[in-house]
């Protein structure tokens, strides 16, 4: 226990809580705890720019040699504030020839070694702090420790292995990046699939594999398909770079055909982002605004306006006298992006003996 805790441990016993001595007493400790913490600080920073200054003088691996002899830590908060020291200067300002440095130091000194037992065996804080620093170093060989730690029951440490996973930019490292997505939120998705993009690879291979995947849980299965055609999604007009576009949509109007809502609406929504060529790929969009479920008709709507399917145009006019309110309002969203024709259809619906129709035509013209 530390210094801070045994005093806060006494002090309760001793002094009666509410009172004013408790008052003072904490006040006093805090101002302690405060200054103690920031010699400790000093001391750091000091220590920072010491080992910044040796790596910069360093001409060869052997003077790296030297400068890991001298910084021997022997206890555990030792170690651990030498991990620190040499993650900080590896920080983006560092030049190439630098970091390359400080990973191999970090490896001289055994910590490399001494983060991956700690991935496996630690505290859920120290895991989470160990898959970090493994991912700013981009171990490589660390990758089955990192894959390990993406299938960890806290999505905390599963969020920080798939940061660390797509630091590696290693192809290998994709599959369980998608694998412990599946458990995610919108948000953390949006993020990943930036991360994604940043590793400048191709991600055609992976991510089909997956699409296309059998056998398991059909519950796990479909979280995970969604998890991919949602990443192709995010990645917008991006997609067509880093993924295939014809291998993508294909893959993608397969999807098309399956008995999930779910996965029919983000197929959509990945062969918005892919891009539609071929006769096929746009009926296929075109037969999804007759879908039974509203769901896919509204996504399948809004795509026709996205894509400026001039083809679409009949389909939208029927779609605006829709009996869900979604899918008329994404109709007529989409008459109105496909140019003078389709605003000509909402003109014309305008007097429609339809009073949804109408009214839903008549919000989207005023709106801006």
């Amino acid at each position: 226990m530390s210094d801070w805790l045994l005093l806060i441990s006494s002090l309760l016993v001793i002094v009666p809580v509410g009172g004013l001595g408790f008052v003072l007493s904490y006040r006093a400790l805090q101002a302690r705890w405060i200054e103690q913490q920031r010699r400790h600080y000093e001391r750091y920073r000091s220590q920072l720019r010491k080992l910044q200054d040796a790596i910069a003088q360093a001409k060869s691996p052997e003077d790296l040699m030297t400068i890991a002899q001298s910084l021997q830590a022997t206890t555990r908060d030792e170690v651990e504030a030498l991990k620190h020291v040499i993650i900080e200067a590896y920080g983006e300002e560092a030049s190439d020839t630098v970091r390359k440095s400080l990973a191999l130091l970090y490896e001289t000194l055994g910590l490399i070694a001494d983060d991956i037992q700690t991935v496996r065996n630690g505290t859920l804080e120290e895991q989470s702090r160990a898959t970090f620093r493994l991912g700013r170093l981009r171990h490589l060989p660390a990758l089955d420790t990192l894959e390990r730690a993406s299938r960890h029951s806290s999505a905390e440490l599963r969020l920080v292995a798939v940061w660390a996973l797509t630091e590696l930019a290693d192809a290998r490292g994709i599959k369980p990046v998608v694998l412990a997505l599946s458990e995610a939120n919108g948000w953390q998705l949006m993020q990943a699939a930036n991360r994604l993009l940043d590793m400048r690879l191709d991600l055609t291979l992976p991510l089909m594999e997956l699409l296309d995947s059998a056998g398991g849980v059909r519950e796990r299965r479909e979280r995970i398909m969604a998890t991919v055609l949602d990443l192709i999604t995010d990645f917008g007009s991006h997609a067509r770079s880093y993924i295939n576009p014809v291998t993508g949509r294909q893959a993608a109007i397969r999807l098309l055909e399956s008995d999930s809502v779910n996965l029919r609406t983000r197929a959509i929504r990945a062969l918005t982002a892919l891009g539609v060529e071929s006769s096929q790929e746009i009926g296929s969009i075109l037969r999804a605004l007759g879908d039974k479920n509203w769901e896919v008709r509204a996504v399948a709507a809004r795509a026709i306006g996205d894509l400026q399917l001039t083809a679409g145009l009949s389909a939208l006019q029927d779609a605006v006298s829709d009996k869900a309110w979604w899918v008329r309002h994404n109709a007529a969203q989409s008459l109105k992006k496909l140019g003078d024709a389709g605003e000509s259809i909402l003109l014309q619906l305008l007097q429609s003996e339809d009073r949804f129709a109408r009214e839903t035509v008549t919000q989207v013209l005023q709106s801006n």
